[in-house]
């Protein structure tokens, strides 16, 4: 009986309470979400603060992009515990991701904590994975494959799917990159969707031009869009305007496992930090 119904797995919290009620507890095996968005809204963002804070739950996390070296994603992710630690900071991601925040006596020792706090909290369980333009899903399968002995759960993060490749053999991989870009994204979504059923959870961005051609293949579809006239001073704090901060808003637009909605989020940008507010 189990063997032909399926065993539920653990949810893992995405660290979002308003979006692990939609998802009855939060991401599963066996699922696909997909964060669609327009260029610069915070889809990459929000792709590793869930990386994080599923990684955070003790699930075994790949961070996989072709965009984002090492460096830049651990400068990201240690502005994030900066500014959670000194929130009247005003120091973005970006000078830590130059050096420049090192240089500088009085944010080295607090930008060295921020470092340390996430190697502490998630350095046994999220892996990052510099990934090549249009390397495989097959690729990505055997990244995979090395966290499924040794964990219960595990999480693939792709930050743009657009830039990756269907699997399969050399042959088949040059026909889907030369061959039209609907097919081979639509592609990249099935067989990311075949690896989820496999034995993890899938999150994959895309550009909201591609939403359409990979919702057929996602358990759950999503959408990151930015909301007028949430952003004034009047609004948010200075500080947190100084770094970026803007109101958007994650529609879920197709979920197999609970109700659709919306999460109403603050996105402070050079802190590369979500935060849930008020609708």
């Amino acid at each position: 009986m189990t063997t032909r119904l399926g065993v539920l797995t653990p949810a893992t919290p995405t660290g979002l309470q308003t979006l692990d009620r939609m998802l009855s507890g939060g991401l599963r095996t066996g699922t696909l979400m997909t964060i669609s968005g327009a260029p610069g809204v915070g889809k990459t963002a929000f792709a590793l603060l869930m990386a994080y804070m599923t990684a955070r739950a003790r699930a075994a996390v790949v961070f996989t992009s072709v965009a984002l070296d090492e460096t830049e994603i651990v400068a990201r992710l240690a502005a994030r515990a900066l500014h959670r630690e000194y929130p009247d900071v005003r120091t973005p991601y970006g000078s830590i991701w130059s050096g420049q925040a090192w240089q500088d006596e009085m944010t080295r020792r607090p930008v060295a904590e921020a470092v340390e706090t996430v190697v502490k909290k998630v350095g046994n369980h999220l892996h990052l994975h510099r990934a090549k333009p249009f390397e495989s899903t097959s690729s990505l399968a055997k990244v995979v494959s090395h966290l499924w002995g040794r964990h219960d759960r595990v999480i693939l993060v792709v930050d743009g799917l657009e830039a990756f490749c269907a699997g399969g053999g050399e042959r088949k991989r040059a026909a889907v990159t030369n061959g039209s870009y609907d097919a081979r994204v639509a592609q990249v979504a099935y067989e990311l969707r075949q690896l989820a059923d496999e034995g993890c959870a899938v999150v994959a961005t895309v550009q909201s031009r591609s939403a359409p051609l990979v919702s057929p293949a996602a358990t759950l579809a999503s959408e990151v869009h930015a909301i007028e006239g949430e952003g004034s001073p009047s609004a948010m704090p200075e500080r947190q305007l100084a770094l970026g901060a803007r109101a958007v808003d994650l529609s879920v637009i197709k979920n197999a496992v609970g109700p659709t909605g919306i999460v109403p989020l603050r996105f402070i940008a050079g802190a590369a930090l979500f935060e849930e507010r008020a609708p």
